[in-house]
């Protein structure tokens, strides 16, 4: 964190690393609570998300996110994905790339499937925002 003083006033300012760090801790907790508006809230636009074998969604506006999180749940017993590891690895004023591994897991908390990624959060009009998630084939999986 960065503090400034100006005519007596002290004045702070979240360094690009913090800010992108809150709004992708702020998309786990959306995703978590499944709430697609959150979730899009948290985005900025155009959204990109590149899966496991490079299939590529692209989310023009805050109505495109709808993810289908009943069948996530049916599907995969999924109740709640965990961050891993985050780790900047590059970063600008308005930009960080995260490298990522993710965990989803089951309802005791153990995990079914690990992820690793690169999280791309930018800054658009002064809102930080995850842009581009780039997710690699699983590291570690088991089957329900």
């Amino acid at each position: 964190m960065v503090v400034f003083a100006l005519h007596g006033q002290v004045l702070t300012q979240e360094s690009p690393e913090a800010a992108a760090r809150a709004a992708l801790d702020e998309y786990f907790r959306a995703w978590n609570a499944a709430d697609n508006e959150a979730i899009a809230a948290v985005s900025n636009f155009p959204r990109v998300s590149v899966g496991p074998s490079g299939q590529i969604v692209v989310r023009d506006s805050a109505e495109d996110i709808a993810i289908d999180f009943d069948t996530l749940r049916a599907a995969e017993l999924w109740d709640h994905s965990t961050l891993d590891l985050v780790d900047v690895a590059h970063s600008s004023e308005d930009k960080v790339h995260f490298r990522v591994v993710a965990s989803r897991r089951y309802v005791d908390g153990s995990p079914y499937r690990t992820n690793p990624g690169l999280y791309i959060v930018t800054q658009q009009d002064g809102h930080w925002g995850l842009q581009l998630q780039s997710v690699l084939p699983a590291t570690f999986s088991t089957t329900p």
